[in-house]
């Protein structure tokens, strides 16, 4: 079918592209004005104009499209507004355009911070209530067409920069980690491209979907697995929550005197330090008949690979 993915030149987005070109798809990726195609390179895919943050998508974007997987959105903001008018307003802008384009079919990558950490009544942050109220203005629309959301925990992989820091201190030999006890189970990026491409041959239904790796783990499970993906003993230390919180709200005072979106935040000092995003995938499984695949070992091992390759390491 043919397939329009936002998001196309992120982390995620460019996955999920790849892996529906794999699987047959005609696939279109709607690119903001100057953002970055580099990770489509050599990838057999139409191009089209799509700004999320406009009034309206344009209908030329939308023309001919069967199903839209929707994978842009803000996960870091300078201002609390930016998380309300992109994953918000611009999903909702989104689906109204998909409406009038006659499209069959929305899939909407949402994050497991909606339903927020284990534990939790609900989202403890500005970022897990967008996608909470995206996932809201998704349902609205489910009478229109077919709609699915799914919830992916923590997703590392290829591209990705946030985990980058990670690797370059255990490359060092030193690894900062939470308190013990607390859990991870990190999703890596191609298991959740295969899974959106399982979804699209399928009928899901709304959910929401939890998605996550096939395993949780505990932080000092970590420092073993980097030690062999960085090829050198990693020396771990358990830091108090305190001293995660403290730098989270130095690196994001620091992004907004300079008016810029924050590498490192206190939402996510609080997903270290505080916070753990498990969950049960069997549900998940049954219905889309897929489970992840990658542990952790080898995710890790394939992305500092990825990473040397590209000098990033």
């Amino acid at each position: 079918m043919r397939v329009l993915v936002t998001g196309a030149t992120g982390f995620i987005g460019s996955h999920v592209a790849e892996a529906l070109v794999r699987g047959g798809h005609e696939v279109v990726v709607g690119l903001r004005a100057g953002s970055d195609p580099r990770w489509l390179a050599g990838l057999a895919v139409d191009r089209v104009a799509l700004d999320l943050g406009a009034p309206a998508p344009s209908a030329a974007a939308l023309a001919g499209t069967q199903a839209i997987v929707h994978a842009a959105g803000v996960t870091r903001a300078a201002r609390v507004a930016d998380y309300q008018r992109v994953n918000v307003e611009g999903t909702r802008a989104l689906l109204r355009a998909a409406v009038d384009a006659g499209v069959a079919r929305f899939l909407l990558i949402g994050s497991l911070a909606a339903r927020g950490p284990d534990g939790s009544a609900g989202p403890v942050g500005a970022y897990g209530r967008s996608k909470l109220a995206a996932e809201r203005v998704a349902a609205g629309f489910a009478g229109d067409l077919a709609v699915a959301v799914l919830r992916p925990a923590a997703v590392y992989g290829p591209r990705d920069r946030d985990l980058l820091p990670l690797f370059r201190l255990a490359q060092r030999g030193a690894l900062p980690l939470p308190p013990r006890g607390a859990r991870l189970q990190p999703l890596f990026a191609t298991d959740l491209a295969e899974l959106v491409a399982r979804a699209l041959e399928t009928t899901l239904g709304f959910g929401p979907w939890p998605v996550a790796g096939p395993r949780s783990y505990r932080w000092q499970d970590l420092p073993a697995a980097l030690a062999a993906s960085v090829g050198r003993p990693v020396r771990a230390f358990h830091a108090p929550p305190v001293a995660f919180l403290a730098a989270g709200a130095v690196a994001e005072g620091a992004a907004r005197l300079r008016r810029r979106a924050p590498t490192f935040d206190l939402r996510r000092a609080r997903d270290l330090a505080v916070h753990a995003y498990t969950c049960d995938m069997g549900a998940t499984e049954e219905a889309a008949g897929w489970r992840a695949r990658v542990d952790l070992a080898e995710g890790l091992a394939r992305t500092a690979l990825w990473y040397r390759e590209r000098g990033w390491l």
